[in-house]
C-alpha cells in the first residue's frame, strides 16, 4: 500500500491552508447536468485530436502545402495540448476551476474559428498550436469536476461515462472530419466547434461550481524547462519517421534536447518541491503512478487499434469502407458495455483483479488478431476487436477514479492534469510506434520474401506454368507484385498485433501497485 506522502507548505501558497474543495453533490438535476457538461467538453477536446487527420490532403491542396508540410497542423496541436495539460493544476489554483474552464472554452472556440479562416500554412500552424494550448485543460478539468461532484462509491459509474468521451472522441474524429471535408469543406472541421463550444460554455456557466483561486507564484523557470522538453519530444515523435529518425541530424538534436531538459526539469522539481510548476511529488504515491502508467499503456493500445485496423481491412483486405466501419462500430459497442460493467464488477472482485482481467482480455484479443488471414470475414475480425475494446474499457474508468484515492481534495486538479499528461504522452508514443512499425514493416516483409519469387522455387514455377498465367510473364509480374505487397502489409499488421499483445500484458505487474485498502484520512 502506498504510504501517504507529507505535504509541506510552500511559498507559492503564501503559507495559507489549502482551499477547501466543494462537497459531493446529492443525486439530482445539477449532478446529472454536471456529468453532461464534463462529457461534452471532454468529447470536444478529444475529437479535435484526430478530426483533421482525414482532411489533411484537402487542406494541403487549398493551402499549397506539401504532404510533409501539412503534417505540422497535427504536430503543433499535440505540442500545445501536451504542454498545458501538465500545468492544468497550477492554472486551476491560479484562476479557479470555473474561471479557467470558461477561459479555455472561449479560447478554444476562438482559435478554432481562426484555424477555419486561415489563408496560409503558417497561419493555420500557429492557430493550431494556440488551439492545442486551450484544448489541454479541458479533459483534466472535466475529470476533476466529476471527482468532486460524486462520492467515492459512485465515482466509478460517473467516470465510466466520462471515459467513453475521452476514448470515443479520437475514434469519432476521423469519421466526422472526413464527412465534413468531403461533403462541405475542410474548414468545417474547425467551424463545427462554434455551436458545440457555445453549448459547452452555457453549461459551464450554469452547472459548474466555483472553486476559489489561490495566491500562487508561477514558476517560470520550471515552465520553460517543461515547454522545451515536451515540445521537443512531440516534434521528434511526429516528424521522426519522415526524417528517418536518428539518421537525421535534426532528430538527433531534438533527442538530445528532450533528454537534457527532461533530466533538468525532474531534478529541479525534486529540489524545489511544491514550488515547481508541476507537483512531481504526486508520483511518489505508487497508486497514482501505477494508474497513470496503465492509462498511458491502454491509450497507446487504443490508438494503435484505430490505426492498424482500418488500414488492414480497407487497404490490404479490400473491404468496403462501410463494412469496415460497421465492424469497428460493433467493437466499440462492446467497449461501451465494458465501461458500464466496470463500476458493477469492481465491487465484486476488486481493482487488482479487474486490471488483470482487463490485461488478459486485451492480450487474448490481440493474439487472435495476430492470427488473421487475408480471407478473414467480418465475424473473425469482430471477435478480437470486441475483446480488445471490452478489456480496455473494463479498467480505464476505474483507473481514472482509483488515481485519486490518496490525493487531498485541493490536489485533484493537479492530479487530473498529471494523470492526463502521462496518458497523452502514451497516446503520442503509441501513434508513433504503430505508424513506424506499419510504415517500415511492409517493405521489410517484401524484401524478406521477394526472393521466393524465383524460377528456382518449384511452387512458384508451378503457378507460373499453370492455367491461370500460362507463361504470360508480364501478367505474372503485375499480379505477383500486387499480391506480395498485400501479403507483406497483412503480415506487418499481424506482427504489430503480437507486439501490442505483449504491451497489454505489461499492465499486470503494475496492477500490484494499485491500492486496495481504504486510504488514510
Amino acid at each position: 500500500m502506498a504510504k501517504p506522502t507529507p505535504h509541506p507548505v510552500s511559498d507559492d501558497r503564501d503559507n495559507a491552508a489549502p482551499a477547501p474543495a466543494p462537497p459531493p453533490l446529492p443525486p439530482g438535476l445539477q449532478r446529472n447536468m454536471l456529468l453532461v457538461t464534463a462529457l461534452m467538453i471532454s468529447i470536444m477536446a478529444s475529437v479535435d485530436m484526430t478530426i483533421v487527420s482525414v482532411a489533411l490532403p484537402y487542406m494541403a491542396g487549398n493551402l499549397s502545402a506539401s504532404p510533409d508540410e501539412i503534417t505540422w497542423v497535427v504536430t503543433m496541436f499535440t505540442c500545445g495540448q501536451a504542454l498545458v495539460i501538465g500545468v492544468t493544476g497550477h492554472l486551476s489554483r491560479l484562476l479557479g476551476r470555473k474561471r479557467l474552464a470558461i477561459i479555455v472554452v472561449i479560447g478554444f472556440v476562438a482559435s478554432s474559428m481562426a484555424c477555419g479562416l486561415a489563408e496560409s500554412l503558417t497561419q493555420i500552424v500557429i492557430f493550431r498550436f494556440i488551439q492545442g494550448i486551450f484544448s489541454g485543460p479541458l479533459i483534466p478539468l472535466s475529470q476533476s469536476m466529476l471527482v468532486d461532484a460524486y462520492p467515492p462509491e459512485e465515482r466509478n459509474k460517473a467516470l465510466s461515462i466520462w471515459a467513453m468521451g475521452v476514448l470515443g472522441g479520437p475514434a469519432l474524429g476521423p469519421i466526422i472530419g472526413g464527412w465534413l471535408a468531403q461533403d462541405l469543406d475542410w474548414r468545417w472541421n474547425f467551424f463545427v466547434n462554434l455551436p458545440v463550444g457555445i453549448i459547452a460554455l452555457m453549461l459551464i456557466l450554469v452547472f459548474v461550481r466555483r472553486v476559489e483561486p489561490q495566491k500562487v507564484r508561477t514558476d517560470l523557470a520550471g515552465l520553460l524547462l517543461l515547454a522545451v522538453w515536451v515540445i521537443g519530444l512531440q516534434i521528434m515523435l511526429d516528424q521522426g519517421d519522415d526524417a528517418d529518425w536518428f539518421g537525421a541530424i535534426e532528430i538527433q538534436a531534438l533527442g538530445i534536447l528532450f533528454v537534457t531538459f527532461l533530466i533538468a526539469f525532474v531534478l529541479r522539481g525534486i529540489v524545489v518541491g511544491d514550488d515547481n510548476i508541476v507537483r512531481l511529488r504526486l508520483f511518489a504515491d505508487t497508486n497514482f503512478l501505477a494508474c497513470s502508467l496503465m492509462a498511458a499503456i491502454i491509450g497507446s493500445i487504443f490508438l494503435g487499434s484505430l490505426i492498424v485496423t482500418p488500414q488492414l481491412l480497407i487497404d490490404y483486405m479490400g473491404w468496403e469502407v462501410v463494412t469496415a466501419g460497421l465492424v469497428m462500430g460493433g467493437a466499440g459497442a462492446f467497449g461501451i458495455t465494458g465501461s458500464l460493467a466496470a463500476g458493477h464488477l469492481v465491487g465484486l472482485v476488486g481493482i487488482r483483479s479487474m486490471a488483470i482481467l482487463s490485461s488478459l482480455c486485451m492480450s487474448s484479443g490481440w493474439f487472435i488478431y495476430s492470427r488473421l488471414s487475408s480471407d478473414a470475414g467480418p465475424l473473425e475480425v469482430l471477435v478480437p476487436q470486441a475483446m480488445i475494446m471490452f478489456g480496455m474499457m473494463l479498467v480505464f474508468p476505474l483507473l481514472a477514479a482509483q488515481a485519486f484515492r490518496n490525493l487531498r481534495p485541493d490536489e485533484r486538479d493537479e492530479g487530473a492534469g498529471l494523470f492526463n499528461f502521462v496518458k497523452t504522452l502514451g497516446f503520442s508514443f503509441g501513434v508513433t510506434f504503430v505508424g513506424t512499425m506499419l510504415y517500415r514493416g511492409a517493405p521489410a516483409n517484401w524484401t524478406r520474401y521477394v526472393g521466393d519469387v524465383s524460377s528456382t522455387n518449384p511452387a512458384f514455377t508451378q503457378i507460373l506454368n499453370g492455367p491461370v498465367f500460362n507463361g504470360d510473364l508480364d501478367l505474372t509480374a503485375v499480379v505477383v507484385a500486387d499480391e506480395l505487397a498485400r501479403q507483406s502489409g497483412i503480415l506487418a499488421s499481424t506482427q504489430l498485433a503480437q507486439v501490442l499483445m505483449v504491451l497489454g500484458l505489461l499492465t499486470i505487474p503494475l496492477s500490484v501497485l494499485l491500492q486496495t485498502k481504504a486510504p488514510p484520512k
